[in-house]
């Protein structure tokens, strides 16, 4: 039996990228298997693939043995831990190295104590759950890196609920469009964010990334004065309710993409960073 084993090293300079290798080893048995860990690998990729090896239960099932230093390996090992804690053994498997290369990288730029560390954290235990294969794509560790916090604190709360935004508008006869936007009803609970003043920049990012947006939910209701206006001429005239505005019913909510990201990406640890 052949097996291919990747193995990555994180190089800890000015610019954190992944440096890969590539071995082809012929497995005749469990105990060659064991020696490649004991021999082949060691000693940087030892230690981390020893507590894989607890986290499958099976030596031949190997999870791309990952290679870190000093607090960049103590946060691995946390990551297994919560993995262990989180995943049931017989639903974990291989990750895909497309989702789990980027994952890591993001993952050693973000602290775990921040939302988007968590968030990325999550990714990472989804890649190797084959519960969440359905809801996974390799674009969202891409996608996430490209999130600010108030971003990510957007998509947690839309994960929980839509929120309505109600606006109305005066009409300019003369020029026959509608002018003076004045937001009657927000539901969106701006106080969540650190930018209050972003929501709008926010929204057009996040619709721009197919994750959530900002759209009508029911049909325009246009405001009259009380007033009648004559409308035709000569035998063909009549008499109209005099429009003066219109009424605009609209809601933020997650797009279909975007509820699939926040399948995998958004948890209850995440809403603890919204207090």
């Amino acid at each position: 039996m052949k097996f291919i084993i990747y193995y990555f090293i994180i190089n800890q300079s000015k610019y954190n990228y992944f440096r890969g290798a590539k071995l082809s080893i012929e497995i005749k048995d469990d105990k060659t298997l064991g020696k490649i860990y004991e021999d082949a690998l060691k000693p940087a990729v030892k230690q981390v693939g020893s507590i894989l090896e607890d986290t499958l239960k099976t030596a031949r099932l190997i999870l791309a043995p990952l290679s870190f230093g000093g607090v960049c390996f103590d946060r691995f090992q946390k990551w297994c831990d919560r993995i262990r804690s989180n995943v049931k053994e017989e639903n974990i498997q291989t990750p895909n190295i497309n989702i789990l290369i980027p994952t890591i990288n993001c993952l050693s730029l973000n602290p775990d104590e921040t939302l988007l560390g968590e968030m990325f954290f999550n990714i990472l235990q989804s890649s190797v759950d084959k519960t969440k294969q359905k809801f996974l794509s390799p674009a969202f560790p891409k996608i996430l890196e490209q999130l600010t916090k108030d971003e990510a604190i957007m998509l947690v709360l839309l994960k929980k609920q839509k929120y309505k935004y109600h606006t109305k508008m005066d009409l300019d006869k003369n020029n026959n469009h509608f002018i003076n936007e004045k937001i009657e009803l927000n539901e969106f609970p701006l106080d969540k964010f650190e930018f209050q003043e972003n929501l709008w920049l926010y929204n057009n990012h996040l619709h721009n990334l197919n994750l959530s947006g900002c759209w009508e939910y029911k049909e325009q209701e246009p405001i009259y004065s009380g007033n009648e206006i004559e409308k035709g001429r000569g035998a063909i005239s009549y008499r109209v309710p005099e429009q003066i505005g219109i009424k605009r019913f609209s809601e933020f909510r997650l797009t279909e993409f975007g509820e699939a990201f926040a399948e995998v990406c958004i948890t209850k640890e995440c809403e603890e960073f919204l207090k």
